[in-house]
């Protein structure tokens, strides 16, 4: 007589699901971990790399790193005329002007991949246009007593706000608070900036934090007389 097949039973159907839907939520943050690093690790590549382009424009330009804000604190330059056409060298769009948006004209590298994938003006990053308002270059020494790793040049913008530059307006307050982003990556890192070293590095505001807006700096002194 042949052998009958033994069949699962329906609560070792559900047991058997059960474990398998327990080892998914055991791996879930494991996988999300891994997931927010890979898109951190890529954000600090493109301010690394935006950085050496800096660096080049800075050699041509007595040290400045990069334009000024040619819109001035109440506009934007032409698509044309931004500073990653100058910084950056973006390839032009074909279409006529008066056609394009900013996604013609903004290249990838101005997008953070931690960033909503469609983010205002087509942009994840701000400039601190302090360094021009104070004139501080690259070369730039005796800065009110900071050192260039913790002055900042670039960092991450709120994704609803479609400023460039981060700078101060007329009454003496600035756009800090309404346009950085602070926690791009998560409470624990916060986002990414580039300083004026050059290097790149993830903090929280309160690491950053040394007045009403962090990123402001007093004019650099000149050196002492010999």
């Amino acid at each position: 007589m042949p052998r009958r097949r033994r069949a699962f039973t329906l609560i070792e159907l559900l047991v058997v699901i059960g474990i398998i839907a327990l080892l998914i939520a055991m791996l879930m943050p494991a996988l999300n971990r891994a997931r927010a690093q890979a898109l951190l690790i890529k954000c600090q590549a493109n301010m690394r790399n935006i950085g050496q382009s800096m660096l080049m424009y800075a050699n041509d330009n007595r040290g400045q790193l990069f334009p000024i804000d040619a819109g001035g604190p109440f506009g934007y330059p032409t698509f044309d005329q931004q500073w990653y056409v100058y910084v950056l060298h973006s390839t032009p769009s074909p279409k006529p002007l008066d056609q394009t948006d900013w996604k013609d004209w903004c290249p990838q590298i101005l997008y953070c991949p931690a960033d909503d994938p469609e983010p205002l003006n087509a942009h994840s990053y701000i400039l601190n246009d302090h360094l021009n308002e104070h004139k501080i270059k690259y070369h730039s020494k005796r800065l009110g007593g900071l050192t260039p790793d913790r002055i900042v040049v670039m960092g991450e913008k709120v994704t609803d706000q479609g400023d460039f530059y981060l700078q101060a307006f007329p009454d003496h307050t600035t756009d800090y608070d309404k346009t950085l982003e602070k926690y791009r990556h998560g409470r624990r890192l916060g986002s990414c900036y580039l300083h004026l070293d050059l290097h790149v590095d993830t903090q929280t505001p309160e690491q950053t934090f040394n007045g009403l807006d962090p990123w402001d700096t007093a004019p650099p002194e000149p050196d002492p007389a010999p």
